[in-house]
């Protein structure tokens, strides 16, 4: 059966209010479209008709957290910031690396700039 586009835009929006997505919210999201798509009768549902019937998709997901446990969302939180400090260290780590080897080939130039023969001196010296 073809999903209409706006069951899709629906389950989108809900996607986008997560503040992580692990393995439970991604079955929540799938049996959310199921019970969307079982349960709507006309493939011509507008947007406004499935937050009319099934809430908006703020609603679904702060229904979603109150019924998590507590336990369980705050190692989920602290499991996003370790990976997003660990990304952003990688990051500047690179970025470091980057002009450390900007700064040595730079360098690099400049004494060959210095080591050029500019100038060559002639001398002419008389034999007697």
């Amino acid at each position: 059966m073809k999903v209409n586009r706006n069951v899709n835009k629906y389950i989108k929006d809900c996607k986008h209010f997560f503040p992580f997505l692990s393995k439970n919210e991604k079955i929540f999201l799938k049996r959310l479209k199921t019970n969307i798509i079982e349960n709507i009768d006309s493939d011509n549902i507008t947007y406004d008709d499935l937050c009319n019937e099934f809430g908006y998709p703020s609603d679904i997901i702060i229904s979603y957290f109150e019924d998590q446990d507590a336990n369980y969302l705050i190692k989920q939180s602290h499991i996003k910031n370790i990976l997003k400090k660990a990304i952003i260290f990688c990051t500047i780590a690179v970025l470091i690396c980057c002009l450390w080897r900007g700064i040595l080939i730079y360098k690099s130039y400049r004494d060959s700039e210095n080591s050029k023969i500019k100038n060559i001196e002639y001398t002419i010296e008389e034999k007697n």
